[in-house]
């Protein structure tokens, strides 16, 4: 088998589960996408190197590349000063890539109902935000992110519960907290 076969078998095999752990371990959720594409670079030097033969367990060697990461990035972190970007007057720092790739029911393409749920989203806080994408992007159940984030499954439930109910309430002319 050729490397760049073996690469996409065990990447369409373990892209998802890799990509929540890296979404759930990582600071900022902007930081995740990053660090996804660090992981299978480094899986396609591993092929390259090794042989596409040399992989035997593609699921146990990205969950030790994922976790070698996240390593490497806390312990970059902690050598330097990081700086994010200034939230607006109005406190919410957006980011639009997060939420154009969800494909969450209640969020239309409707170009105004991303802008809000994006600043909303930016607005409740890093572990809400990773909740919400890993459930509707990854679509891992409560029990499955709870057990990524560290978390209760009640915890994770309420959290997703609560900020689905105050978007719903949102478009449907109620009123909560970030208005």
């Amino acid at each position: 088998m050729h490397p760049e076969e073996r690469f996409r078998q065990i990447y369409a095999q373990t892209y998802r589960r890799t990509a929540a752990q890296i979404m759930a371990g990582a600071r900022q959720t902007a930081d995740a996408a990053d660090l996804i594409q660090e992981v299978y670079l480094e899986l396609y030097q591993i092929i390259l190197r090794r042989g596409a033969a040399y992989i035997k367990s593609p699921e146990a060697l990205m969950a030790k590349l994922a976790k070698q990461a996240l390593a490497r990035y806390y312990r970059s972190m902690s050598r330097r000063m990081e700086v994010y970007e200034s939230p607006a007057e109005d406190g919410i720092t957006a980011e639009l890539p997060d939420l154009e790739a969800l494909s969450v029911e209640e969020i239309t393409e409707d170009r105004e109902v991303i802008a809000w749920t994006e600043r909303y989203l930016a607005g409740r806080g890093e572990d809400v935000r990773k909740i919400f994408h890993l459930y509707y992007r990854f679509g891992l159940t409560l029990t499955e992110i709870a057990q990524l984030t560290g978390r209760s499954e009640s915890d994770v439930k309420n959290k997703l519960y609560r900020t689905l109910r105050e978007i719903r309430a949102h478009w449907k002319g109620g009123k909560h907290e970030t208005e």
